[in-house]
Order: structure tokens, then sequence, then C-alpha cells
């Protein structure tokens, strides 16, 4: 199931690829607007995981900094 999952995107980005410049960025836009809290999260998922990944880690203190400014 995840490699059919996964042709599944990759046929969708390359679908993306084809599209006028145009046309890409109003759909960037609408992604956005729809689809925010989603792809911050991705984001911020495969940030930690590059992070673990590169056995990248944050000190205590940028550890605190970090959650103190979150937004609320």
């Amino acid at each position: 199931m995840q490699a059919q999952n996964s042709n599944t995107a990759h046929s969708l980005y390359a679908l993306y690829e084809t599209l006028p410049n145009e046309v890409q960025q109003v759909f960037l836009q609408e992604l956005l607007q729809k689809q925010a809290d989603k792809l911050e999260t991705l984001a911020l998922y495969l940030a930690c995981q590059e992070a673990k990944d590169e056995n990248e880690f944050l000190t205590e203190d940028e550890t605190k900094a970090f959650i103190e400014n979150l937004p609320q």
C-alpha cells in the first residue's frame, strides 16, 4: 500500500510540474490557504527527522528558547 501511495504522490507531483508557472503559483497559494496547519506540521516533522538523521539535536538552551517562542 505504501508503494502505491508513493507512486500516486509522485504522479501527482509530475502532473503539477507540467502546469504553467502561473497555474502552479495559484495552486500553491490555494494549497497553503486551505492546508496551512497540515503543511506546517509536515514541515516541522521533516525538519525534526532530518536533524535526527544527521544527529543534530538542540542544546537545552535552544530547546527552551524554541518552546518559549512557539505560537499560542
